[in-house]
């Protein structure tokens, strides 16, 4: 009892103590919070924005705001720093030092204070929340749970930051080395997987990572974590969310015990100093001094245009020096000690010569390996060219928001090629150019292999020489591409909001029920399964589909000849697919050459010089309907062939206008299309005087 009670009296002294904390928690949480909200509210009264209306609450104050994570992360430092200021001041340490208290206790008062700082506001705050949405009539069940699960994961990673910037304040004996310590607990590991992430671009060949890869930002960062885990709640997804707040909760206490541990051993005598801990010292050096000069190496290399290899020589040495010059005379406060602790300096260096070695020589036969056929459970895929520019958007479980995935992210999350003889094929084939260091094959592609055992082992292979696109048809062909590559595949009807269709002639909205949707939906995908590269090579769309989702995301897909079915269906609801452009409907066609003869020859192509092209662009205007119709028989639409590059093979370096009027203000309403490469009609060619190698 007595012992309880002395908590409790220390506890209030202590948040007398930090009194203007308490007043600014409430303040940040009463505006960020009831506040906020009501601003929010105001306004959103129709039954028509009731949809909108709840998303915009749910972001309000569920999970992933991102107001929260500025709190959380601000109020971790300053709760840390107010309740723990005085191991920094050697006068104050005396002072608390020399209070007959047992120093796990002083701890403990300091420590949980800081939590309920943050914690009793909050709490306050979500009620008058709660009377906001009540006097407004949106509290319902499912909000009040948001509110909660918002709570929960906002405290769970306050906990977490606000215990390690205790233990930076323990471990440090200054206020402003304290700060940096914490940042870099805060940001050290993605710190590291960032300069990885750069050497193995600068080395590797076929190293791959996706441009919004998560794990460079959640190796060993709470920060990273609490964003993407924050994020999944908020779009509804639990899976493996009760592993990962269970480890989180353990590294808290982890953390915490060992604070404690540091806390009873530092010395008084610490403070004012930068690190309390000596043997702290030579480990704190050689893991900021390594990444640091890895890192000014590679800049170095990748600034200079000639001798790449000589420049990063000299950046690791220069930033080497300076980096461990800067944090010696920071411990020893101290310019006669930057060099000191030679044997240290040493051990770091050598460290620094074998990473580097490993990448630069490739020492662990990166760009070779490929994984054990026995060993690869499926495969994913992707070629850059091969219907290109899909909408990857997904709609989140919640069914309110949409989650965004570039091309290959997405792949890799819902492909699974289960016959992977193909797609290892090609990944050997890569390998092989990859030895050549050939960048010019027939496509280059991007493979996942998921392995066995649960890893992932990503490669890109900048060319592969696939003669006629063999191994790319058969692996385009299977059904487990198709509903791994187009997001078609994973729509629910009741997300299509709006469905519009589009031809060389018209375009028209349709209106369906939602049983007509569905059937739509279920002949499309089943039709689009059985497309191959050679529909792609013979044809060309008939018409595109543009399925509107909510939010107003557009999804669009192409209509081709052998698709009987959706064309009876389209058909059926007023477009006719089965009247083509014809050379009636065209105006004229202006064909053009879109480079000069120099920039020609640096593309491996020629121009047949004459006075009037050597060095201006060419173009032809015609109007004759024979040479119009042949023409767009071999001419395919620009946008087709940016999806389609690596099968059609476009020549670029002619454009073709398809102009089909002229209004009353002489503006053109025209569309562009290109030739494909070996397919350009002999008197086009000829007319200007162009032809290929």
């Amino acid at each position: 009892m007595i012992s309880r009670n002395l908590f409790f009296k220390l506890q209030k002294e202590d948040l007398k103590r930090r009194l203007w904390v308490a007043a600014l928690s409430m303040l940040i949480f009463f505006l960020f919070g009831p506040v906020l909200l009501a601003l929010v509210l105001e306004g959103l009264v129709s039954d028509a924005q009731m949809q909108y209306t709840i998303s915009q609450i749910t972001s309000t104050i569920g999970p992933g705001f991102a107001f929260h994570f500025i709190i959380s992360i601000t109020g971790a430092l300053i709760c840390a720093s107010s309740g723990f200021f005085y191991l920094h001041s050697r006068k104050k340490v005396d002072f608390y030092h020399g209070v007959p208290v047992r120093r796990e206790v002083l701890f403990a008062v300091n420590y949980v204070d800081g939590i309920l700082l943050y914690l009793i506001p909050y709490l306050i705050s979500m009620l008058l929340n709660f009377v906001v949405l009540v006097s407004a009539g949106y509290l319902k069940a499912n909000v009040a749970v948001i509110g909660f699960e918002a709570l929960g994961i906002n405290l769970l990673y306050f906990i977490l930051l606000y215990t390690l910037s205790v233990l930076a304040v323990v471990l440090t004996g200054n206020g402003v080395i304290s700060l940096l310590l914490t940042g870099v607990f805060y940001s050290y590991g993605p710190l590291v997987m960032i300069i990885k992430d750069l050497y193995c671009r600068a080395f590797f060949q076929t190293y791959f990572n996706t441009s919004s890869d998560d794990k460079l930002f959640l190796f060993l960062s709470p920060i990273g974590k609490y964003v993407k885990n924050s994020t999944l709640i908020k779009n509804g997804e639990f899976n493996g969310m009760g592993k990962s707040i269970a480890l989180t909760a353990i590294v808290i206490i982890l953390i915490m015990v060992l604070s404690v541990l540091l806390y009873k051993k530092r010395p008084s005598e610490a403070a004012g100093k930068a690190i309390a801990f000596n043997i702290a010292k030579p480990f704190i050096k050689f893991l900021l001094v390594l990444p640091l000069s890895l890192g000014g190496g590679l800049l170095f290399r990748e600034t200079a245009h000639l001798h790449k290899d000589v420049w990063m020589i000299f950046g690791l040495i220069l930033i080497f020096v300076i980096a461990s010059a800067i944090i010696e005379i920071i411990h020893q406060f101290d310019l006669k000690k930057a060099f000191a602790h030679r044997k240290g300096l040493a051990v770091t260096a050598f460290a620094m010569v074998i990473i580097v070695c490993l990448f630069r020589f490739d020492l662990i036969s990166y760009d070779s390996y490929i994984p054990a056929k026995d060993k690869v459970v499926s495969m994913s895929i992707y070629v850059p060219g091969l219907d290109d520019n899909k909408n990857y958007m997904e709609v989140s479980k919640t069914g309110t928001d949409f989650i965004y995935n570039s091309t290959f992210e997405y792949q890799q999350k819902y492909m699974r090629l289960k016959d992977i003889n193909t797609a290892y094929d090609i990944a050997k084939l890569g390998i092989m150019e990859a030895k050549k260091n050939n960048t010019a094959g027939d496509y280059g592609c991007t493979v996942a292999f998921h392995l066995k055992n649960g890893r992932t082992v990503l490669r890109n292979y900048m060319a592969v020489e696939d003669k006629d696109l063999t191994l790319l048809d058969q692996v385009y062909s299977s059904s487990d591409y198709k509903e791994g590559y187009y997001p078609i595949y994973k729509w629910a009807t009741k997300y299509v909001t709006s469905v519009s269709v589009s031809s060389d002639k018209t375009e028209k909205v349709l209106t369906l029920t939602e049983a007509e949707k569905e059937e739509l939906l279920t002949i499309y995908k089943e039709e689009l399964k059985g497309l191959t590269i050679d529909d792609v090579k013979m044809s060309k769309p008939v018409a595109t589909i543009r399925f509107i989702l909510i939010n107003s995301n557009e999804f669009n897909y192409d209509v081709f000849p052998k698709f009987t079915k959706t064309r009876e269906f389209l058909s059926a609801h007023g477009l006719n697919t089965d009247n083509p452009l014809m050379a009636a409907d065209i105006k004229k066609i202006n064909v053009s050459l879109q480079y000069n003869d120099t920039v020609y020859e640096k593309r491996g192509m020629q121009v047949i010089k004459s006075d009037s092209i050597a060095n201006e662009n060419k173009a032809v205007d015609y109007t004759d309907k024979e040479k119009i119709d042949q023409i767009l028989k071999t001419a395919l639409p620009a946008e087709y062939c940016n999806d389609f590059s690596t099968v059609l093979k476009p020549n670029y370096d002619i454009a073709v206008s398809v102009i089909y009027d002229t209004d009353n203000y002489g503006n053109e309403r025209s569309d562009l299309y290109y030739f494909s490469k070996g397919n350009i009609p002999d008197f086009v060619l000829k007319d200007l005087n162009y032809e290929s190698k």
